[in-house]
């Protein structure tokens, strides 16, 4: 007996619902009722094309894989932007792109604009977040920067300012948002203002995005605005290996180029490897290795050739992602702990007892090296690290001449 497409549809349904609400809370996605069904009936309907024996035989990696793989096609990447789950709850993915661009920004200019790398004067820069957040609002201008910056036009020193804005979905209208936004920047400062977007989506788009915002009455021309465009995807992985030899930070965006499935692993691998091989321990490393794991997520049998492959450093992978881990829960549990005390006494008390709780527990456990915990004392400003590393460690060294002795 045949079943009906409404049949089809409810066991579809139930089969994703779980799956995509493990999405929602690994993302960190707060959708409404109605926003959350019609993700899911869009998703229904795409999986329909699949029959019910072969959708039923698929594992939950298959399908959490291919919701991931229909995530970045046009149509849901664009109903994804249109409910604002970037703007409202940005992912750890787009802050270590922001992170990247400022720890990074020499390498960041040599990589993408050469030509405007080498004109700039590196020791001049100044970014002016609190000014961008100032003077628009909104969560989503976090992980936008605006930067200011001398460079050398005609042997003359200008003063100029770049707006660089990080985008991981297709948006309609983007590029009259980028004109207003330049608006917004000229009207404030009065400086010629070079804007720039990256974009870090996966989605081979069929129709581009413009790059232009233009206004004309009939045949009068009114304005014509362009930004620069970076679309990560556009660019072949080769490419991107070749340029690594010469830029290493083109190992982190390796992951976001153009190449075929099977070699996910290997990709994220080369990426791992080679920020590793390259870049010495410390934050500009974390960042990049976070950065990279963000940006491919591999299902369990990716996972296993991806494990083999990185096996030679898999012990360095797992002490750079503790510090970056710790740096991360150090200010948050600080924070949420100086919220309870609603002082900011109570705030900095807080702060105090997580950093000494966690550096505490890292020197017993032996988990960093001297050389990392010398890495992380910038995180720790509130207590005397060298005094606290050494006590700990001699009583450390009492307790394990006890277990000794009464053997």
């Amino acid at each position: 007996m045949d079943i009906s497409r409404e049949t089809h549809q409810k066991i579809y349904a139930i089969r994703l619902k779980p799956l995509i609400q493990s999405i929602c809370k690994k993302k960190k996605w707060r959708l409404k009722k109605k926003s959350f069904q019609k993700l899911l009936d869009k998703l229904v309907e795409q999986f329909l094309e699949i029959k019910l024996d072969d959708f039923i035989a698929l594992t939950d990696d298959n399908l959490l894989y291919q919701i991931y793989q229909l995530f970045e096609t046009e149509p849901m990447s664009e109903y994804l932007a249109s409910i604002d789950l970037v703007e409202i709850n940005r992912s750890e993915f787009d802050i270590r792109h922001k992170e990247a661009l400022r720890l990074c920004i020499n390498d960041y200019f040599k990589l993408f604009l050469p030509d405007i790398a080498y004109k700039m004067d590196y020791s001049s820069i100044r970014f002016l977040d609190k000014e961008l957040i100032a003077l628009f609002g909104g969560e989503h201008r976090v992980t936008d920067a605006l930067i200011l910056v001398d460079v050398c036009i005609d042997n003359e020193i200008h003063t100029i300012l770049i707006h660089w804005e990080q985008q991981s979905n297709r948006k309609t209208f983007f590029e009259e948002e980028m004109f207003h936004s330049f608006c917004g920047l000229y009207f404030q400062y009065r400086k010629l203002i070079f804007p720039i977007a990256m974009f870090t989506d996966q989605a081979s788009w069929e129709k581009p995005i413009s790059d232009t915002y233009k206004l004309k009455l009939l045949d009068y021309p009114i304005n014509e605005y362009h930004y620069h465009q970076i679309k990560l995807k556009s660019y072949d992985s080769e490419t991107f290996e070749a340029l690594a030899k010469k830029n290493p930070l083109a190992y982190a965006y390796l992951p976001l180029t153009n190449y075929g499935k099977k070699d996910r692993p290997i990709i994220k691998a080369k990426a791992m490897n080679g920020i590793l091989s390259n870049f010495p321990d410390g934050q500009k490393q974390a960042t990049l290795i976070s950065l990279v794991d963000e940006s491919i997520q591999l299902d369990s049998n990716e996972q296993k050739a991806y494990n083999q492959l990185v096996q030679d450093n898999s012990k360095q992978l797992q002490e750079v992602k503790m510090f970056q881990s710790l740096e991360e829960y150090l200010l948050y549990k600080g924070e949420k702990k100086g919220k309870k005390e609603g002082k900011k006494e109570g705030k900095k008390e807080g702060k105090e007892e997580a950093q000494r709780e966690i550096l505490t527990r890292l020197i017993e456990l032996e988990m960093l090296s001297d050389y990392q915990l010398s890495q992380l004392v910038p995180l720790f400003g509130q207590i005397n690290t060298s005094e606290l590393i050494e006590t700990v460690k001699m009583k450390k060294r009492i307790c394990d001449m006890g277990q000794k002795n009464s053997f």
